[in-house]
């Protein structure tokens, strides 16, 4: 059971006191090979929801537009990292935007909207602010559309507190013909 000074520092997150213990149990495993698997967690300082992410190919999960009191995400596992490691950078992936088309189901022939997400990839620098403990890998989006990452040994409030009425609540366009993008 997390003590109730542990519960208050975590409460910003909005998780099940479940998975704060299982991740917190996931975050904490090292491997034979002394790597540790590092809990996931994803900040979302943009305007819009990010619905998927990853680090180095490791799923993050989806990542709603933060609060003033959240960073929009939740944790899962995992990804691998090696205490002293000289890694400087990290590969994320992430939901960049979508767009809707019609679709017709294969069972009752009823036509339906269906969402096809764009990606993008770009490089993000790794800052390790845990050089004992690490726990936690950290990827922070802002709205400039740079992306930061981090390891530390705790989970971090939100770097940016920004007002959640700069949410984007317009729906994604349709896509092009009605049809579903070329991959």
């Amino acid at each position: 059971m997390l003590s109730n000074r542990l519960f208050q520092r975590r409460r910003w997150a909005a998780l099940p006191l479940v998975l704060l213990c299982a991740c917190n149990h996931m975050a904490t495993a090292r491997e034979s090979s002394g790597r540790n698997s590092l809990a996931i967690i994803g900040y979302n300082y943009t305007n819009r929801g990010i619905d998927s992410f990853s680090i180095n190919g490791q799923g993050g999960g989806n990542i709603r537009v933060s609060s003033p009191t959240s960073g929009g995400g939740g944790t899962v596992c995992c990804a691998l990292y090696t205490p002293g490691s000289t890694v400087k950078m990290v590969r994320i992936r992430w939901q960049s935007g979508a767009c809707v088309f019609k679709e017709q189901s294969i069972f009752s022939k009823q036509m339906f909207d269906t969402l096809h997400l764009f990606y993008k990839e770009q490089e993000a620098p790794l800052e390790v602010l845990a050089t004992t403990n690490a726990s936690y890998m950290e990827v922070h989006f802002y709205p400039d559309g740079s992306i930061k990452a981090a390891v530390t040994a705790a989970m971090s409030p939100p770097r940016l507190f920004l007002d959640e009425q700069r949410r984007d609540k317009t729906p994604y366009p349709r896509c092009p013909d009605d049809r579903e993008p070329a991959q």
